[in-house]
């Protein structure tokens, strides 16, 4: 089984069992692993027995959200564990300032899809989806493309029509 420790502030994971003897924990870290909605000290879970240290920490009023004190980060046992992007693979282009160019100067209906796939691309990129971070950005760069050209083609029949010859 994978997991995801939260301790002193630090999240990491995936970790298997003989990853989590090697990490030096307390009884104040947190754990995660699919099957679980949320996160859980580190001490409800029966099979992590023995992989830890037993410390005292301060109890803290059940009401009374966790907040950062004296310098340490606070841990959000909130929300379950959302995957975090490969810092080894950086986010792909967005595209968004040359979708935005091309729509103002070129072609409004398309540069709005050039737009809405080059904010998707961050969106993904930040869920986890690599893969879907690069069709977003190669999909809104076709469409910055396609309006670029569709203002070209355009300009004329613009120009015909400014100069009254067409009616």
């Amino acid at each position: 089984m994978q997991y995801w420790i939260n301790f002193n502030g630090v999240q990491s994971g995936p970790v298997d069992l003989d990853g989590l003897k090697e990490m030096g924990l307390t009884s104040a870290a947190y754990v995660w692993h699919e099957g679980l909605s949320d996160w859980v000290k580190i001490t409800q879970l029966p099979e992590l027995q023995g992989l830890y240290e037993m410390v005292e920490t301060p109890v803290q009023a059940a009401s009374e959200p966790m907040t950062q004190q004296a310098g340490q980060l606070a841990i959000n046992t909130t929300q379950p564990y959302q995957p975090q992007p490969d810092p080894a693979e950086p986010c792909p282009p967005t595209n968004l300032v040359w979708a935005i160019i091309s729509t103002v100067l070129c072609c409004i209906p398309s540069g709005i899809v050039a737009i809405i796939y080059a904010l998707k691309v961050s969106n993904k990129y930040r869920e986890g989806d690599i893969e879907g971070a690069k069709r977003a950005s190669e999909t809104g760069a076709w469409w910055c493309i396609a309006t670029i050209i569709l203002g070209i083609l355009t300009m004329p029949l613009g120009y015909l029509m400014m100069a009254g010859g067409v009616s």
